[in-house]
């Protein structure tokens, strides 16, 4: 009796063990679902300046509304002003000859070589008036898409170089988070998997999102592939740059 009992002791302290062990990595393999990352913009541009030139009028601040094809900003260049209405001048000249002489050759008082010649000038005029325009609609910078202002890095009267970044607009209602996932955890994740962010400063609700990105590499250096989650709407109740704690999977 005494026997059999203490074996029965026995077996049950090596039961609650490894029920304790199995609960342990149970509780492990939960936590390394959880992922702490900011919620980033899913659309977000960054706007350049087209050329070098004195920055003319800003028309937007910081936490402005703006629609796709807005005018943001305006560069002063008066070569580029003067050079379109000189090529504005020409087409209309070259327009105008072009309509005389259409004029005298139904009368045959001029030569086909010659209405030809005064037609191709004028073609010449119109594509050098469409140059000009071109070059001088590049001093004005356009919103690249709807969203808000949440950078502007010049003002007025400052001198822009070319390929400055001089603002940039996000959209900011749709966020993503880039989460980063041990090789270890890679092959429970799939897509469209639910996921939970919660922020870390608190008095949230927790907000509903899903895997829309799984990475096809391993980063070598750390045995992490990237993730990408997505929480549409996620904007209006948050801010976005805001850190959340990610479950992946509940």
């Amino acid at each position: 009796m005494v026997h059999q009992s203490l074996a029965t002791m026995i077996y049950n302290a090596m039961f609650l063990c490894g029920l304790f062990l199995m609960l342990v990595a149970a509780r492990v393999n939960a936590e390394e679902l959880i992922l702490r990352a900011p919620l980033v913009p899913v659309q977000s541009a960054t706007v350049y300046a087209g050329m070098n030139a004195r920055m003319q009028q800003v028309n937007f601040e910081v936490g402005d509304r703006v629609v796709k094809g807005d005018t943001l900003m305006v560069l002063s260049r008066r070569d580029l002003r003067v050079k379109e209405a000189a090529a504005r001048i020409a087409l209309k000249k070259a327009q105008t000859l072009k309509a005389r002489l259409e004029v005298l050759h139904d009368k045959n008082l001029v030569s086909d070589q010659q209405l030809e010649n005064v037609r191709f000038d004028a073609e010449v005029a119109h594509y050098n008036w469409v140059a000009a325009r071109m070059e001088l609609d590049r001093t004005a910078i356009i919103a690249p898409q709807d969203g808000m202002v949440v950078e502007v890095n010049v003002k007025a009267g400052d001198w822009i170089l070319a390929y400055t970044a001089v603002a940039r607009v996000i959209d900011p209602e749709d966020l993503q988070v880039h989460l980063f996932v041990s090789e270890k955890r890679l092959n429970a994740i799939r897509m469209n998997m639910p996921l939970s962010a919660v922020p870390t400063a608190g008095g949230k609700r927790a907000l509903p999102g899903r895997v829309i990105g799984i990475s096809p590499v391993i980063d070598p250096e750390n045995g992490t592939c990237k993730v990408t989650g997505l929480f549409l709407n996620a904007g209006k109740h948050v801010r976005p740059g805001a850190l959340v704690n990610v479950t992946i999977g509940r």
